[in-house]
């Protein structure tokens, strides 16, 4: 049994242990981090300027998440806008000429052409980044539109009895129109732009491009055009499919202007996160160096604190080990 010198002895052994032990880890804490583990120690107990730095850096991180997202969101709508408009100019060119070689076999081709460009350019309204959809506002959850398919099913609807380009212009004009069917039916997103991104204390960016907008109805109303002329339930003369071919080719070369005007607003928009992005990185950086000057640890001196405590506790622990072996015949 154990005198109470010894069980005095050993609990001063174990509380060193463990006083070193907590040293080490410590000290180990701040050989990897580069930060002092007790700051307002350290700061004699005043923290109001690290607490200060230590906000002004969160809120760069959030602004860091926002301007991340909307340079992406930012980005992927301009590839989408791209291709609308390269294969919407491609068509006009081609669709232009209608009048010049007016052979059924050649006007079906034109007509199929413009309603694979309508399906290029509806799913193009139709992307989505992360799973949330691009162009139908704050409705991120589901498609912008309706397939095209569905758009031409109803607007053969509309067109039924149809036969003249005024007459098939005017059903258009109203399908396409404030109330008409592609905002009551073919558009699916919500009547809500998505709210504007908070990219710093001051500068904020406003996403709200939506496929309710005039720019698309101006697009998507030639290449429905097109793509219906030679819609056999139609039933439209050669000359009448003619002028609906030819017209939706210079109304097409027309919207190309919006589309354009659309691209440069955006692009200014890209130019603008960008710029922001590096101002809050230079923030970034020089709040974080300021933190490094208030709390931030001498990675030398810290290792040679370490290796010292270390070489302490390996004594402590061969102390330990050689008093608990020792016996009155060792002793004697």
């Amino acid at each position: 049994m154990q005198s109470v010198g010894d069980m005095a002895r050993s609990l001063v052994l174990r509380t060193n242990q463990v006083r070193l032990r907590e040293e080490m880890d410590k000290l180990a804490v701040e050989v990897s981090t580069g930060f002092v583990t007790d700051s307002a120690k350290h700061l004699n107990g005043d923290i109001t300027s690290l607490q200060e730095i230590d906000r002004t850096l969160s809120k760069l991180n959030m602004y860091r998440v926002n301007t991340t997202e909307a340079t992406y969101i930012t980005s992927t709508m301009q590839t989408s806008l791209d291709e609308m408009q390269s294969r919407s100019q491609t068509l006009s060119q081609t669709l232009i000429s209608a009048d010049l070689t007016p052979t059924d076999p050649l006007l079906d081709t034109m007509s199929d052409d413009a309603k694979n460009a309508l399906g290029q350019v509806m799913n193009g309204l139709n992307r989505s980044v992360a799973g949330r959809t691009l162009f139908g506002g704050t409705a991120t959850d589901r498609p912008a539109v309706a397939s095209s398919d569905d758009m031409l099913a109803g607007l053969q609807v509309a067109l039924a009895g149809q036969t003249t380009l005024a007459g098939i212009e005017a059903e258009l004009d109203i399908f396409f129109g404030a109330g008409g069917g592609y905002e009551t039916t073919t558009y699916e997103g919500s009547a809500t732009g998505l709210a504007p991104f908070q990219l710093s204390e001051t500068d904020t960016a406003n996403v709200d491009i939506r496929a309710s907008d005039t720019v698309f109805r101006e697009l998507l109303k030639p290449l429905a055009m097109a793509a219906l002329a030679s819609n056999g339930s139609l039933g439209l003369d050669t000359d009448v499919k003619v002028e609906l071919l030819a017209k939706s080719g210079r109304d097409l070369l027309s919207a190309q202007q919006s589309i354009v005007e659309l691209r440069a607003g955006l692009g200014a928009l890209e130019g603008r996160i960008e710029e922001t992005t590096t101002r809050n990185a230079a923030e970034t950086a020089s709040a974080s160096l300021a933190r490094l000057d208030l709390v931030g640890s001498d990675p030398y001196e810290s290792a040679a604190r370490y290796e010292n405590i270390r070489g302490q506790l390996e004594s402590l622990y061969a102390i330990t080990a050689r008093s608990q072996r020792l016996s009155l015949a060792e002793y004697l």
